[in-house]
């Protein structure tokens, strides 16, 4: 299998490129100068920003009236959705930021304009996906701003160690093997004595989907593939209210 290799030297282009494909469009053009045969398969390599960082996925070729496309699976697409979210998050562009210690991102006008939140410094999350990528992402992206993260790759891991230790924000997939995170997150509302706000990190996207997770006690809904800004306001407006409850 050939390599055809895409190059962004800003992280902010590759994540807009990515995000701006619709859920049934998981195709890109070609990079200047190369070609394809239609049904070709190649890897297809994202070098991406100032450090050169690079991650790939195969894709097959199509000839069509618009010219040569590259189309790829929706699970390989997600993939490098998060880690355009992540590159574009963690290395924002060339403009500086107004301090070096926080990342260039926009919070909506409800959160404080400080980048993280006093309130969420040093809070403790428990990331619960068994989707090694994606947890690395979320890991990456949220130790990046001061929190201190613990992983989980099944909801039976999960619920033992929220019975052992103490978090702050439980960010949870649905799609778990054997026990699915709605089920856990039931659990921890029926039988834990714990407060612990529930975030939904999924790729189930219906309006049915949000409404049995709300109804199992959620308190926030993500949808995968996610924006690094959107999911890192989700998780501090979260934690901030629940020091203002608590206080």
């Amino acid at each position: 299998m050939r390599s055809i290799c895409y190059r962004f030297p800003d992280p902010r282009q590759f994540e807009q490129m990515i995000g701006s494909a619709g859920d049934s469009e998981l195709e890109l053009g070609l990079p200047s100068g190369e070609s394809v045969e239609d049904g070709e398969w190649v890897l297809a390599i994202f070098d991406v920003g100032p450090e050169r960082r690079a991650t790939s996925a195969a894709a097959r070729a199509s000839i069509g009236p618009e010219g040569p496309l590259l189309a790829f699976e929706p699970r390989d697409w997600r993939r490098l959705a998060d880690f355009a979210a992540i590159e574009a998050f963690h290395r924002p562009s060339s403009r500086p930021p107004a301090r070096a210690s926080q990342p260039d991102i926009e919070l909506p006008p409800s959160l404080p304009r400080s980048w993280p939140p006093r309130a969420g410094e040093g809070a403790q999350i428990l990331v619960v996906d068994d989707d090694p990528d994606i947890r690395d992402v979320v890991s990456a992206m949220l130790e990046a701003v001061g929190l201190v993260v613990t992983t989980r790759t099944s909801a039976e891991e999960a619920l033992e160690t929220v019975q052992r230790e103490h978090f702050d924000l439980l960010v949870l997939d649905w799609n778990l093997p054997k026990m699915t995170g709605i089920e856990l997150c039931r659990m921890i509302r029926r039988d834990l004595n714990v407060t612990l706000p529930v975030l939904f990190l999924t790729a189930n996207a219906s309006s049915q989907d949000m409404v049995e997770a709300f109804a199992s006690g959620a308190d926030d809904y993500v949808v995968k593939p996610f924006r690094a800004p959107e999911l890192g306001a989700r998780i501090f407006s979260l934690l901030r209210r629940t020091v203002v409850r608590g206080a």
